[in-house]
């Protein structure tokens, strides 16, 4: 496998000039059909066991495997992006994922809706959803971190579509960030202990967040909400999450890594909202301010892991490694609702469920922070103790037996990475 190579040229912003906004608000949308969709699993939950007649734990699978197959195909089909482009590939996604659900008027069995909701519309997203983040990279030198919390702030519903207008406007920079293939798992993030962290981290977050996702509506809807109103629930989360990633993102990026704000974020309200959704639930106003707390946290946290994964491990590495995080969060997606399911059924209590979704989503801001907060990229070989423990990510301190030919540059803000080795 070889490592990325990538250039970056600090005329870069200047030279696009305002479409690079334009380029924002696609990818904006991109991400708000795609997230819209996906997190509404707990709505086609309901709908898909009340017409197909299965239980908990058969439904479950439908949008585990949406999410499994999203996260997955993001990574595997890279190498479709690398060979032809932003604009294609966010306009192909568009395409697939709209057969994956138009198929779904046709569909007579839970089973099949497996295939056309699940892997056919996730290809479809999967195929989207990554290029669309990366294209903003392209455009952005200055402010990229406010222009992608942006980007992730793109929560709601949609028509998938959509994605092929939005993917029609994301022209190539001819003199700008070149990206070409990045490697799908090298292993040398492997080599640090702080990266095993990272996607033990990624794989309890994304099991918890998939069960509440994907119950909270059925949740709800056991002490007598309507499906209607359950369904707003999902919407609350989405619009707290996004007010909490732009919070975040306009104060700048070292807030989210702020050791006060880091505590009562990450930990503080993990273990309320772990605690409180059984007390809550029973009535629609507590089941508002549980949505509210959970959409802030979890937007929080995904604005902290972005920014303590790059002060951990650096950037590049970072950057090596997205297959390996990327799968942990699709194995944690495709565990997740099943997992919860056999809960259900077992106690026929969804509290039960909650209680191991929250447990969950608390343990992996933990892990992170039990990371930050010792020597943050100290080295995983410990007979070596000529290496000073320092705050320093891992591209500085990897072993030299171990180091593939590796050059990087920075020259204000151009930036050149590149490799010429096999490192797996």
């Amino acid at each position: 496998m070889i490592v990325i190579a990538a250039k970056g040229d600090s005329n870069m912003v200047e030279e696009t000039g305002d479409w690079k906004w334009a380029v924002v608000v696609a990818s904006f949308f991109v991400q708000f059909i795609i997230c819209g969709i996906s997190y509404s699993i707990g709505i086609f939950h309901i709908v898909f066991k009340d017409i197909f007649e299965h239980d908990h734990f058969d439904t479950s699978w439908v949008g585990s495997i949406l999410l499994y197959v999203t996260a997955l195909t993001s990574i595997v089909l890279r190498c479709f992006m690398s060979q032809f482009g932003y604009r294609i590939s966010v306009m192909l996604g568009g395409v697939i994922s709209s057969i994956g659900l138009g198929l779904g008027m046709f569909v007579t069995d839970l089973y099949q809706v497996y295939l056309t909701f699940g892997v056919i519309t996730g290809i479809g997203f999967g195929l989207a959803c990554t290029p669309s983040i990366m294209a903003v990279e392209q455009y952005f030198n200055h402010k990229r971190f406010q222009a992608l919390s942006i980007v992730m702030g793109g929560i709601g519903a949609g028509i998938a579509l959509n994605l092929c207008v939005c993917g029609a406007v994301m022209f190539p920079v001819a003199k700008g960030r070149q990206v070409r293939l990045m490697p799908l798992l090298s292993c040398l993030p492997l080599r640090n202990i702080v990266f095993h962290g990272m996607c033990i981290a990624n794989l309890f977050w994304s099991f918890g967040s998939t069960i509440i996702y994907i119950y909270l509506p059925s949740y709800a809807m056991e002490f007598g909400t309507d499906f209607g109103t359950a369904s707003f629930l999902i919407s609350c989360i989405g619009m707290s999450a996004f007010t909490a990633r732009m919070v975040f993102a306009f104060m700048g990026h070292n807030s989210a890594l702020d050791d006060i704000t880091s505590l009562l974020c990450s930990v503080g309200l993990g273990v309320v909202v772990t605690g409180i959704c059984p007390l809550l639930i029973d009535d629609y106003a507590g089941q508002i301010g549980y949505c509210i707390l959970y959409g802030f946290y979890s937007g929080y946290w995904t604005t902290f892991l972005q920014q303590a994964s790059r002060e951990l491990v650096g950037p590049e590495y970072i950057a090596m490694g997205n297959g390996y995080l990327s799968f942990m969060i699709a194995l944690g997606s495709l565990l997740g609702g099943p997992a919860a399911g056999l809960l259900i059924q077992e106690e026929t209590e969804f509290e039960y469920a909650f209680y191991l979704a929250g447990a969950s989503l608390l343990w992996s801001s933990v892990i992170m922070l039990m990371f930050k907060y010792q020597q943050c990229g100290t080295d995983s070989y410990p007979e070596d103790h000529s290496i000073k423990e320092q705050k320093k990510p891992l591209v500085n301190h990897i072993h030299d037996e171990f180091k593939p030919s590796f050059n990087a540059m920075k020259d204000g803000d151009r930036i050149i990475v590149e490799a010429a080795s096999s490192v797996c």
